[in-house]
């Protein structure tokens, strides 16, 4: 059967459904904006899927990772096994006696559907059938899908997807939750009277009801539950999305229905910098350790290189985790580049105990301290941004891919002379109030 064209003219749904219909065995290859997507076909049912740029989450490893099936050490040895062995993941696991067959096969649906699900969003492409005897599967773990489901369960996302991308619109947004102490129950979804909970399509949260009546209600879906505990005033939603053990659908969802109800919200630049700050900044040591002259930045950057080598291991054959991973990226490096631009907004500070000015731009600041070029850069190799704007002093960095996110603004209150007399330095203008 030759089947073949672009998205535009015949979409994704119709495809499966012509397969489906058709009980057609072979490989359809989707291609978009240099993402491809192989998924494969048994007698019209979907026994297989694969991405060229397969994101972290589709890995069937961190799925049974984040359900609690397996530890990371766990997954660690199963990954050197397969890398020696050329043997399916699962099937690793489930010879060494580490993960029941049900929960391979879950995981592998999952990761399956979550390739295929994504499809459903594009809105052009090319694709081709080509139509083969047989497809090389595990029998034994992957229980083929009908497409019908699919096809149904793809529409509705289809249908939601653009209200929830209104809820959320940057993944880079931080989530804090607005109860923290407010205690939540699981409630059954099947129940009539749970319906109020579902996704609505309200402006902002206060069309919904106002912060007294969601406090009352003390009801989450399982789903919602599951994410809210993910919430934490540091994890962005794309950091949660790669944590939920959920498909990135029925997490976002779950995020935005939390949002609708003003559970969860988005975490404001100080409120990530206080929160930052209060994880990595340790308290005080116990004197009879003998730690007491180690200096105190010496234990968050002990944690991050501990945390870098045991989610970035040494195998080639798992790309969300080598050392080219994002992951590297979006915590290693851009935490390091966080303790530098701590750094400089003290130096500030200093010039301005000494010059009474706080220093106009970062070259500047730079000369100032006689500081080498790379120690007012990122670790990317770009200049900071040093900039007074009203009453506040703003210290801004980009991420490896040159995006501005809430870890990477540092914002500085300084008071204007004449304002409350309070335990401060003064100058010829400015004065800086100390906490």
């Amino acid at each position: 059967m030759a089947l073949e064209g672009t998205l535009r003219d015949f979409s994704f749904a119709d495809i499966l459904q012509l397969i489906s219909l058709q009980r057609k065995t072979g490989v359809l290859t989707l291609k978009n904006k240099g993402e491809v997507v192989t998924i494969s076909f048994l007698e019209g049912n979907i026994v297989g899927s694969s991405s060229l740029s397969q994101h972290p989450e589709d890995r069937m490893g961190l799925i049974l990772l984040k359900k609690g099936e397996i530890s990371e050490n766990q997954l660690d040895v199963a990954l050197k096994r397969q890398e020696e062995t050329l043997q399916r993941l699962g099937r690793i696991l489930i010879d060494q006696g580490l993960v029941a067959p049900e929960a391979v096969r879950e995981a592998l649906s999952q990761q399956i559907l979550q390739i295929v699900y994504r499809v459903f969003r594009w809105n052009d492409g090319e694709y081709h059938f080509s139509q083969e005897t047989d497809i090389d599967y595990d029998r034994d773990l992957m229980r083929p899908m009908a497409a019908d489901s699919i096809i149904m369960e793809g529409a509705r996302m289809t249908d939601e997807w653009p209200f929830i991308d209104k809820r959320i619109p940057n993944r880079e947004m931080v989530m804090a939750q607005t109860f923290p102490d407010q205690e939540f129950e699981v409630a059954e979804e099947e129940e009539d009277d749970f319906d109020d909970l579902g996704f609505s399509f309200a402006e902002t949260p206060e069309e919904e009801a106002d912060e007294t009546e969601v406090a009352a209600d003390n009801r989450l879906t399982k789903n919602q539950h599951v994410v809210y505990q993910l919430v934490n005033g540091l994890r962005s939603v794309a950091e949660i999305i790669l944590e939920s053990p959920l498909i990135e659908f029925d997490t976002c969802k779950a995020l935005a229905d939390l949002m609708d109800r003003g559970i969860v919200r988005e975490a404001t630049q100080e409120e990530v910098a206080r929160k930052l700050s209060h994880h990595l900044i340790p308290e005080k040591r116990n004197e009879g350790i003998g730690l007491g002259a180690i200096p105190w930045l010496v234990f968050p950057f002990l944690v991050l290189i501990g945390f870098s080598l045991m989610v970035i291991p040494h195998n080639p054959a798992n790309p969300a985790f080598t050392a080219k991973s994002a992951l590297w990226d979006a915590v290693v490096l851009k935490a390091s580049s966080w303790f530098r631009m701590n750094r400089l907004i003290r130096m500030a500070d200093t010039e301005f105990f000494l010059d009474g000015f706080y220093p106009e731009d970062i070259e500047t600041l730079g000369k100032r301290f006689r500081l080498l070029p790379e120690e007012y850069r990122d670790p990317w190799g770009r200049y900071y941004r040093l900039s007074r704007q009203e009453s506040k002093l703003m210290l801004t960095g980009v991420d490896a891919h040159g995006s501005q996110g809430p870890m990477l603004i540092l914002s500085h209150p300084v008071a204007w002379e004449g304002s409350i007399q309070t335990r401060a330095a003064t100058g010829p203008g400015v004065r800086l109030i100390l906490d």
